[in-house]
């Protein structure tokens, strides 16, 4: 059975702990895609919501003190109970209390995955980046900032952009679906940690879910484009095609492995 059937017919759990500003569009996107999303602000439930959880997403687009707390209790959680966990280190170089937050989740927990957009994870790989607020300003090779990102961390890599691109500790691919809008809309690249959760939930290990959850995100977004709607009637068309679309849309990726 494929990826997308199983999730279907199986809906993973999956916790957020994500960005105030994208929380409608995450919670969404997951029911849409078939998958059961909670949005969590409590650190006393993380001991048995991560009993039950399929994964857990840690975003720090509008992290604080409190929400800080809060990520340590479910990040210990998720390690402890064996949940995949997906970072995504929002403007990271935006700030020092980003910067510090990110440095020390990464030295305390064990992560699945961190994704980020190009300047994020340039900054992350000690590389110099002109990021400028949450937003990417770098036009770098995606498959080169992955791969210094997942050099200096050891934590597979996901850089997003125009191209995106994944590093495993055995695999370098990069992604040639997508379409320019979904950098038009708030929120596409937040969506993508829960979505990639969901696929690694009920794949049979992590490359295959993560190639599958980019490839399938980055055609249902050209789905939606395919209209040429603006960016509001985008992110509706955006979300229906998470529904609409199955297993068979991927017969259309272009994912290309690189040596």
């Amino acid at each position: 059975m494929k990826t997308l059937s199983k999730l279907r017919g199986n809906p993973p759990l999956i916790v957020c702990i994500t960005n105030d500003v994208v929380k409608d569009i995450t919670a969404n996107g997951l029911l849409a895609l078939g998958a059961s999303p909670i949005m969590s602000g409590e650190k006393s439930e993380a001991a048995g919501l991560m009993q039950a959880a399929d994964g857990l997403l840690i975003n720090i687009g509008t992290a604080d003190m409190h929400k800080k707390e809060l990520m340590f209790e479910m990040a210990e959680a998720a390690n402890k109970n064996n949940v995949p966990l997906v970072l995504d280190p929002v403007g990271y170089a935006a700030s020092n209390f980003r910067r510090n937050l990110v440095d020390e989740l990464i030295e305390k927990y064990e992560f699945t995955l961190i994704k980020g957009n190009q300047s994020e994870m340039m900054a992350l790989a000690g590389l110099e980046s002109t990021s400028r607020g949450v937003d990417s300003t770098d036009a770098g090779d995606a498959l080169e900032i992955a791969e210094a990102a997942f050099e200096a961390l050891n934590i597979p890599a996901l850089v997003t952009g125009e191209t995106d691109a994944l590093v495993t500790r055995t695999r370098r691919y990069t992604f040639h679906n997508g379409n320019g809008l979904q950098g038009r809309i708030t929120g596409s690249g937040c969506l993508l940690g829960a979505v990639m959760l969901a696929f690694i939930s009920r794949s049979d290990g992590l490359t295959d879910g993560a190639l599958d959850a980019v490839s399938y995100y980055n055609l249902c977004a050209e789905s939606a484009a395919g209209q040429n709607p603006g960016p509001a009637t985008f992110r509706t068309g955006f979300i229906d095609a998470l529904y609409l679309n199955d297993d068979a849309l991927l017969s259309e990726k272009d994912i290309r492995q690189h040596e």
